[in-house]
């Protein structure tokens, strides 16, 4: 089984990404999943994937999302970055749009995961 961190998950690559682990229970697993700041959604997710952490970008959200959520729970850049380098975490799905993807991507590099980019 593939353990898998996407970086973008309520995007159109994340939520796609998700249905394929949706079909594919036994070959993956959601160890992390991160948003810019639609929290609605990701707590949907949360609550179907059983992530063991989560990052949300803009960190009223994050703050917010905290209050709700029963996991870890990041933000900004150093929590995306945290979700690329889950020691759980096989391959990092990197859906982020423009350079913001770019830190969170060589970190995930250094430690060694694999890495899908959209």
């Amino acid at each position: 089984m593939k353990n898998i961190s996407i970086l973008g998950s309520t995007g159109s690559i994340g939520t796609q990404t998700l249905d394929i682990v949706k079909n594919n229970p036994k070959e993956f697993r959601i160890a992390g999943l991160t948003a810019n700041k639609n929290i609605e959604l990701l707590k949907k997710q949360i609550s179907e994937f059983k992530p063991e952490a989560v990052a949300v970008m803009d960190n009223e959200k994050a703050d917010l999302l905290k209050e709700d959520a029963d996991i870890d729970v990041y933000s900004s850049i150093d929590g995306i970055i945290k979700i690329a380098t889950l020691n759980e975490t096989d391959t990092v799905v990197n859906s982020l749009v423009g350079s913001i993807g770019v830190r969170p991507t060589i970190e995930a590099i250094k430690s060694k995961k694999n890495i899908a980019l959209a």
